[in-house]
């Protein structure tokens, strides 16, 4: 019998792409466009364009890189000089450090297998701290943003695109009867399940452990210079629940591709409607460190 593999060693499920709600064009569109404005234009390039003059940055670092795929998105732009990513999995380290050099980006990324608070108490005057899609997996919100503040230089900048909606914990029963309503409301061919139920990951207790404090911890310590809400609320649960034209039996094209356009139109007039069961579930931040 082989060994259990550990959950953030397991390249095959950070491998599964579309399965994500945001790998569908037209939710990739909608994503774009809710950051930069335009549905062709991705949240690093906006980065890119957003920060203009003063990149690269030279001193940065990634927390909870993966298998390196934003890092290396941060080198091909040229928003960094040199970005070191941090992962708690030697299999993710050992993988992207090899993608790195495959590119031919070796020279200025670096990886290490380490603890990421560990990390941040060695560093000091860092140009930059971002995160993809992993800072929600942090508790301890207050002592980590004030870690990532010592951590920069002053006028630093602190960049994440990131869950930020409820945690486990905080799922209604209205959350429930809102995912539900709209997906008996897509057409039988797409549904896959009988039941929406809340979006929990039980191999996973770090994910979104306190995702609805991340916004008020960084606004403590830092001053935002941008926020860019992209919602997720109905999609983000809903996604993956649904038949994709890939699977045995598969859904039509069409009717998928409706249905993810359905949902999207959906969730703009939740987002606009406002209140609080439509605080977006997404959000990229750029901030800057307070001076002393």
């Amino acid at each position: 019998m082989s060994e259990p593999v550990n959950y953030w060693d397991s390249v095959a499920a950070h491998s599964r792409i579309d399965e994500i709600w945001a790998s569908h064009p037209l939710v990739r569109s909608y994503i774009n466009a809710s950051v930069s404005g335009d549905p062709d234009v991705w949240p690093p390039t906006w980065l890119k364009s957003r920060l203009a003059a003063q990149t690269p940055l030279e001193r940065t670092l990634s927390i909870g890189c993966g298998m390196g795929l934003f890092e290396r998105d941060l080198v091909r732009l040229d928003i960094v000089g040199h970005v070191l990513g941090v992962e708690v999995s030697p299999v993710c380290v050992a993988e992207a450090t090899r993608l790195a050099a495959e590119s031919g980006q070796g020279h200025r990324i670096d990886y290490v297998c380490a603890d990421a608070r560990e990390e941040l108490e060695r560093c000091r005057d860092l140009d930059a701290i971002l995160f993809h899609a992993s800072l929600h997996h942090f508790d301890r919100l207050e002592a980590l943003a004030r870690q990532l503040r010592r951590a920069l230089k002053p006028g630093g900048y602190l960049y994440f695109d990131e869950y930020v909606g409820p945690s486990p914990a905080e799922w209604s029963l209205l959350d429930e009867l809102r995912w539900n309503w709209h997906y008996y409301h897509l057409p039988k061919s797409v549904r896959r399940v009988g039941r929406i139920r809340p979006p929990i990951n039980f191999d996973d207790p770090t994910e979104a452990v306190e995702s609805s404090g991340i916004l008020p911890a960084v606004e403590r310590e830092f001053e935002i210079v941008e926020r860019r809400d992209y919602g997720g609320n109905l999609l983000a649960v809903i996604y993956g629940n649904l038949r994709r034209p890939t699977e045995n039996p598969p859904s039509p094209r069409a009717d998928f591709d409706a249905a993810v356009a359905q949902l999207i139109a959906a969730e703009k007039e939740l987002l606009r409607r406002g209140g609080v069961s439509a605080r977006p579930f997404h959000s990229v931040v750029l901030a800057r460190s307070r001076r002393s």
